[in-house]
């Protein structure tokens, strides 16, 4: 699918029968019928009404984002097209009880990422037992991939989440253990760090059309951005990375991270997103199509900076 981003301010109209977005300084893009969708990534912008019956004919969804990221609306077309297939597809997956099939590439990606996690910090801690330790993830990566059921694979997850972090909380030695009601400074980095990523990933997926509430793995509850979850797994490990060696320098209040730390960390966290954000939409675009033609999902992802 192809994506058009407004992220200046300008007009999106309709120009010679096709649309076109003009910014401030009167520079012109012809979209013509390039674009799946077109998303509104600032408040400084206006749509004629000519341009949504365009949209609506051509079977563009428009999304509008929030000033944080996170989609606030869209204005789908009545008119059949992939965002709207693979969100039909996503809820005959989960009602056929087929998620596991898809949500098992996540969990096996996430294992495989959290060895590399381990690998990155035996390269720049010059720790050679850890690297060597990091190897028994690889062997835990593959028993997942191989799970029949999804509480064979939770079994699995669990056991490669206690190796990992246990073998983190050695490597850093202030690091108590992953306790996700901690109150350290090492447990609150990771779960502020999470919340932001599930914030991108939650963007992603509504880009795509598909509905964040409904998921693959994690239950589905009422207001519980379930998929976000799921989909989310696959990129916790690169998180990590960038957010234990902060969490020393980090100040806790009660079980909260103070202003000073929340914004120092969060600046870091965003940093790395950013970049990782086309990633993010190339994987979501990746499960959608996935799901949409009834194929395999793997996820393709490269990894970013």
């Amino acid at each position: 699918m192809n994506v058009f981003v407004i992220s200046e301010p300008g007009k999106l109209f309709v120009k010679d029968g096709g649309l076109a977005f003009a910014n401030s300084k009167g520079e012109v893009a012809y979209l013509a019928n390039l674009y799946d969708v077109i998303i509104l990534a600032t408040s400084k912008v206006s749509v004629t009404g000519a341009a949504l019956r365009a949209m609506g004919r051509l079977g563009v969804d428009l999304v509008v984002l929030e000033w944080n990221g996170r989609p606030s609306g869209r204005f789908s077309s009545p008119v059949p097209n992939k965002s709207a297939l693979a969100r039909l597809k996503q809820y005959e997956v989960v009602l056929k009880g087929e998620g596991l099939k898809y949500a098992k590439p996540m969990i096996v990606r996430k294992i495989i990422e959290q060895g590399r996690t381990l690998r990155y910090f035996a390269k720049t801690k010059r720790m050679k037992w850890l690297r060597e330790a990091s190897y028994e993830l690889e062997k835990l990566s593959a028993d997942a991939s191989s799970a029949g059921s999804p509480e064979a694979l939770r079994a699995v997850e669990a056991q490669a989440a206690r190796l990992y972090w246990g073998l983190l909380s050695e490597a850093f030695p202030e690091f108590p253990g992953r306790e996700h009601e901690g109150c350290d400074p090492y447990n609150s980095a990771i779960n502020y760090s999470y919340g932001i990523l599930y914030s991108y990933a939650f963007k992603a997926l509504s880009v795509t059309g598909l509905d964040p509430y409904a998921g693959l793995f994690h239950a589905i509850k009422s207001g519980r951005e379930a998929l976000v979850y799921d989909f989310s797994e696959q990129f916790k490990p690169l998180v990590d990375r960038r957010a234990l060696p902060l969490a020393h320098e980090l100040e806790v209040d009660g079980c909260s991270l103070t202003y000073s730390s929340r914004k120092a960390l969060g600046e870091e966290i965003k940093k790395l997103l950013e970049s990782c954000d086309k990633t993010l939409l190339a994987e979501a675009w990746n499960l959608a199509s996935s799901m949409r033609e009834g194929r395999e999902y793997l996820p393709g992802w490269k990894g970013c900076t």
